[in-house]
């Protein structure tokens, strides 16, 4: 997908899971495919505690995405 200054997106794609097993295994598999196909994606490196509020850059991320997973 491309980019251009008037796209209002900051991510075609945003990832998000708990876990080290989904994040070691099929989310690395997933980011990977989806950057290997051009399309811009934000992986969620930071554990999130159940019930925990979003960050605002995580919150800036996931408004900036055109779809999240």
């Amino acid at each position: 997908m491309s980019y251009s200054s008037d796209h209002p997106w900051n991510y075609d794609v945003f990832i998000s899971f708990r876990g080290e097993d989904a994040r070691s295994t099929f989310v690395s598999h997933l980011y990977a495919a989806l950057s290997n196909a051009g399309i811009h994606t934000f992986r969620d490196d930071k554990e999130l505690r159940k019930g925990e509020e979003l960050g605002p850059a995580l919150r800036r991320a996931i408004e900036g995405s055109r779809i999240a997973i």
